[in-house]
């Protein structure tokens, strides 16, 4: 698959146009310096641009240029001006077309870098260092919605050029959330990775966090990858696997740990493993001294496409799925595919579920794949399993991205989890995986929605017959259905007497719809079965 245009973003003096220069050079391909392209097209200097026609008017000339470069899909390099992406609507627009990298230096490198340059905007009164942290400042959020933040500062431009390269290559998506911005990067190397985004996050201490299963597979070259870095491993926490123990005490023990540890408010905490360790990991980082940074390193399907992005944290209250929890974005997420490897065959097909779910309610092509590559699919072929994995949480950033906090849209990613978490409920978390749950979920409110007249019967038969082909349970008819209702009634999302269930209209087509549990017990369960 060819590299997407790369957009150097950043303040003055960062190094865009030096770093990019080398970038190009090292891949073969064109350079662009944006500023150079409206000079040349005006035939007038920035300088000129700025004095005659002011700010306003260079921003819609810049805008311009750059969505004409930004037609053009084929890989190249483009040093931007330091506010080119200031406008949200244009930032958007890069990171749908383009690989967006924001270099950063402190305000002292910048004044030195810029100094005698002439540059427009620090042209006003004597104070530079202050004008230069006051547009950092102002400029902050527009920078962090990158898809990666490389540091440049006692950097060589060949050390950071190397660095841009790499993270170029790396296919990554981005929650573009203002200051609280994210990469989700997908790696074949999640050490490294997850070692050099800790390092420029420049922790006091970090805490890794993982469980019994993971530890002896994965965690050894993470702390090797950390301790290379010189950061300081203050503590490795090994939590007991399992949905059983993803509750307070859990939390508990990792907050108990880190304060006796020493912890201020400029650790990390990274959690390696699967939706449970990221559920309880992340709950813990947001609660610890009223909220620290986190990093999740997914190793197992399902979380790899569902539990580590998105910022949902929290624990269950007895038979009250995720009943106590947070929104606390991580700082970043790293995927690397690989890790499926070490599944078990029941956790991996549970995993399916949740992209089979992304598919029916935004990407239908999705589904498509599923389809027809199912017997890759089922032996994990990598390359695959990246596609597959980069989809997926493609539909969970959109989604995120316009709705942060679950107010309206982000709900959809509920399709099949009201009911199945009653179910994975009723069977004290061990009957059903997770997966096998929201599978059952799923057909279970897809019959609701035939029932209703809202679903499309042949969408329905069609997702239903996916996800059987895959290995999921869809059989209804042994399902504690009566039990899995009264569960319902704990739902987080319950108001006014009704729950608010993800009915399937047509594939990719979803609609949000407040249902009793009595409607959903009428058309559910057998004539004479109660929900009460």
């Amino acid at each position: 698959m060819p590299l997407p245009p790369l957009l150097l973003s950043g303040f003055m003096g960062a190094g865009k146009s030096t770093v990019g220069r080398l970038v190009a050079s090292l891949a073969n391909i064109p350079f662009v310096d944006l500023d150079a392209a409206i000079e040349e097209a005006s035939g007038r200097s920035i300088a000129s641009l700025f004095a005659e026609s002011g700010e306003a008017a260079f921003r819609a000339l810049e805008s311009e240029a750059l969505r004409m470069i930004l037609d053009n899909p084929d890989p190249r390099v483009i040093a931007l001006g330091g506010g080119a992406l200031l406008d949200a609507e244009l930032r958007r627009h890069a990171l749908a077309r383009a690989r967006v990298v924001t270099l950063t230096a402190k305000p002292e490198t910048l004044i030195a870098r810029t100094q005698g340059t002439g540059r427009p905007l620090l042209s006003t009164g004597l104070d530079r260092l202050g004008r230069i942290r006051d547009l950092l400042a102002a400029r902050a959020p527009a920078y962090a919605e990158a898809h990666n933040q490389i540091p440049t500062d006692d950097r060589t431009p060949a050390a950071v050029a190397e660095a841009v390269l790499r993270a170029w290559r790396e296919p990554t998506l981005v929650v573009p959330l203002g200051l609280r911005s994210y990469p989700v990067r997908v790696t074949a190397n999640a050490p490294g990775v997850v070692a050099e985004i800790a390092s420029s996050l420049a922790p006091s201490a970090v805490f890794l966090v993982t469980d019994a299963n993971v530890d002896p597979l994965a965690t050894a070259p993470v702390v090797a990858a950390l301790q290379e870095a010189g950061l300081r491993l203050a503590s490795k926490i090994v939590l007991t696997p399992g949905e059983t123990h993803k509750q307070l005490p859990a939390v508990e023990g990792i907050l108990n740990t880190c304060v006796a540890a020493g912890a201020d408010r400029d650790a990390l905490v990274v959690a390696l493993g699967g939706g449970v360790v990221s559920d309880i990991a992340g709950f813990a980082a947001a609660t610890l001294l009223r909220g620290v940074r986190w990093i999740a390193v997914p190793t197992t399907l399902l979380s790899m496409v569902d539990a580590a992005v998105g910022g949902k944290t929290g624990v269950d209250l007895g038979p009250a799925k995720n009943a106590v929890g947070a929104f606390h974005q991580p700082s970043a997420v790293v995927i690397d595919p690989a890790y499926v490897r070490t599944e078990h065959e029941r956790a991996y097909v549970s995993g399916l579920a949740e992209v089979v779910k992304s598919a029916a309610i935004a990407d239908p092509e999705l589904l498509d794949l599923l389809s027809r590559e199912r017997s890759r699919v089922l032996t994990r072929d990598l390359d695959l399993v990246r596609e597959v994995v980069l989809r997926a949480v493609r539909v969970k950033t959109d989604i995120v991205t316009r709705d942060e906090r679950e107010s309206g849209e982000r709900a959809l990613l509920n399709f099949g989890h009201t009911i199945g978490h009653g179910l994975e409920a009723a069977g004290e978390f061990t009957r059903l995986t997770h997966g096998e749950a929201v599978s059952l979920g799923m057909v279970a409110i897809m019959r609701v929605g035939i029932s209703l007249g809202v679903t499309d019967p042949a969408a329905a038969e069609r997702i239903t017959r996916l996800l059987a082909d895959l290995g999921l349970p869809t059989d209804l008819r042994t399902q504690p259905l009566d039990a899995a209702l009264r569960l319902a009634a704990l739902d987080k999302k319950r108001k006014a007497g009704a729950i608010r269930v993800i009915l399937l209209e047509a594939l990719g087509r979803m609609r949000i719809e407040p249902l009793t549990l009595e409607t959903l017990a009428r058309i559910l369960l057998p004539a004479g079965a109660s929900s009460t």
